[in-house]
């Protein structure tokens, strides 16, 4: 009878014991459903759908002709599970045969790891081979890397990128939004094991950045690059600088600074980014003259047909004596005394001017302002306030001296004479396309006029004597007339803070042809060492290099014989 009571107890004890247990997992089931829903849900989804950020292929910078001058290339960094790896030897033999070795030892020390990465930079070709292999345990990432067929010949406008495809330089910095696109999330479903099963929606090979077109000429590029770099290591000079404008659009043909980098090498010294034809201020010498005349001309103040005392060759003012290179005695004209480039002429007839009114024009030719190229950089340059200015501040500017310009200022300067007396804003982006469809076009902006036609006119013929009669007879060119000025500057000496007697910096600027021009060129030799720093001996026949292949190569229309 108590054995009966005792199995009846212990079925009782088992019925309760097996109750409760389905009274909990009931219980556990409820709370799940119930209070752990959502979470489970979002554990899910997180485990089965993940989202990847897919970063565009940065878009291309091209030259005016559609010449690729900077791309990217897709490269991938091959890595190895680990705890994947089956059969090492095979998988080993497998990756040698494609240029990749790795040692079994190696791996035994990251024993456990799922990420160990054995190569970077591979090209598609090698990763797909390798891909076609199917080993689980090689897995692959894609980057894109920043390449530049041309690599040192449009180093400062292109500029640089970092290791992360952002631009720190050039075209590279001011585009960078444009060029590096948006990044786009796709969503990829995996298996329970993370194996991919579905990639949704988007194909990355479609994605990709705004490409960039420059008004650069990648012809006239070579030709202004070779031929200044000739000069430049002939003269072993300090710098280097020739600029190619269309007068008539304010659009940049070529730009070229010396000395340059190689865009696709590690950068060691920050300085030789700087673009010197936008960023360096200097003393432009003569070739300032063309504000003094065309000022003084525009405003009445003297006409061609006038008569200049140029003092026998030394003129004294406010306790200085001003010397000119070539003495002349007596009166000449004011066309003999620009071609002459008589520092003499330039003060008496600046003095005819005054202070405010030549302050002003330089204003208006530029000068003392950003010109608003679509480049970083760009300095304002120096010009000291004309209520400080002394007894010497207007002799000294009037020949060029006594002020700081840029490059680009100088050039922009020359092209509004040529212009027919507008000044443009000068511009190295013409276009910004997305996927071969036209997205922004850039064209000519005028910023103001500075001088009548008639002014412009008589100084494209000032500036054609002065090639054909004058200081820039070593600027001609065979079947085109040219216009242009020379300028010998001699350079401050900050140790003895006066000018110095040793360092120059030679420039001439010109256009072609001379009355109707179609380019303008400035050429700039800082510190050429030598027999001669005269612009005539170095710098003009630089420039007669580069106008008669541009023009050649352009297809200007010949407009004389130079015998």
């Amino acid at each position: 009878m108590r054995k009966k009571k005792d199995r009846i107890n212990r079925k009782t004890v088992l019925a309760f014991m097996t109750l409760s247990v389905f009274f909990l997992l009931f219980v556990k089931l409820i709370y799940l459903q119930i209070f752990l829903h959502g979470k489970i849900n979002r554990a899910v989804d997180k485990m089965v759908n993940r989202e990847n950020v897919e970063v565009p292929k940065r878009g291309d910078i091209l030259d005016s002709k559609g010449n690729i001058l900077a791309t990217s290339i897709k490269k991938y960094t091959i890595f190895l599970d680990a705890k994947m790896i089956d059969n090492f030897e095979k998988l080993r033999k497998m990756l040698s045969e494609n240029g990749i070795k790795i040692k079994e030892k190696k791996l035994e020390d990251l024993k456990g790891l799922s990420y160990i990465p054995i190569a970077f930079d591979v090209d598609p070709f090698i990763a797909e081979k390798i891909k076609a292999a199917k080993f689980k345990a090689i897995g692959f990432e894609t980057k894109y890397t920043r390449q530049y067929p041309e690599k040192h010949l449009l180093a400062h406008i292109l500029g640089i990128t970092d290791c992360d495809g952002f631009g720190l330089e050039g075209i590279e910095k001011i585009c960078n939004v444009n060029l590096s696109g948006e990044t786009i999330k796709t969503k990829i479903i995996r298996d329970g094991k993370g194996r991919v099963i579905h990639n949704k929606l988007v194909d990355v090979e479609d994605i990709c950045g705004y490409n960039v077109e420059l008004t650069i000429d990648r012809n006239i590029q070579f030709i202004a690059a070779q031929e200044l770099r000739k000069a430049f290591e002939k003269y072993k000079a300090k710098k280097a600088i020739c600029i190619v404008q269309d007068p008539k659009t304010g659009k940049i043909l070529a730009m070229v600074s010396l000395p340059d980098f190689d865009c696709s090498d590690k950068i060691k010294d920050i300085r030789c980014l700087k673009n010197c034809a936008i960023s360096d201020l200097y003393e432009p010498g003569s070739t300032f003259k063309i504000v003094t005349v065309a000022s003084a001309l525009e405003e009445g103040k003297i006409k061609v047909s006038d008569f200049l005392y140029l003092e026998n060759g030394k003129f004294r003012i406010a306790g200085h004596t001003i010397k000119d290179d070539h003495k002349v005695e007596g009166s000449v004209t004011l066309s003999r005394a620009f071609e002459l480039s008589s520092n003499i002429g330039m003060i008496k007839i600046a003095q005819r001017m005054g202070n405010d009114v030549f302050y002003d024009y330089i204003r208006k030719f530029g000068f003392y302002s950003l010109t608003g190229i679509d480049l970083p950089g760009e300095a304002k340059g120096l010009l000291m306030d004309v209520k400080r200015w002394n007894a010497l501040t207007l002799p000294n500017i009037s020949f060029g001296q006594g002020i700081g310009v840029s490059a680009l200022q100088m050039i922009n300067a020359f092209s509004a004479l040529a212009n027919d007396g507008v000044l443009l804003k000068p511009f190295v982006i013409q276009k910004i396309t997305k996927c071969n469809s036209e997205e922004d076009i850039f064209e000519k902006k005028e910023i103001r006029r500075v001088v009548s036609e008639d002014t412009a006119y008589t100084m494209k013929k000032l500036l054609k004597n002065v090639v054909d009669f004058g200081t820039g007879k070593s600027a001609k060119i065979q079947g085109y007339s040219v216009g242009g000025k020379t300028g010998t500057a001699q350079k401050v000496d900050h140790s003895i803070k006066t000018y110095s007697t040793k360092y120059y910096i030679a420039s001439f600027c010109g256009m072609v042809p001379a009355m109707n021009p179609e380019f303008v060129i400035l050429v700039i030799i800082d510190e050429p060492k030598g027999s001669s720093y005269y612009a005539a001996s170095v710098a003009s026949p630089v420039f007669a290099n580069i106008a008669q292949r541009t023009a050649q190569y352009l297809g200007v229309e010949k407009d004389e014989v130079v015998k």
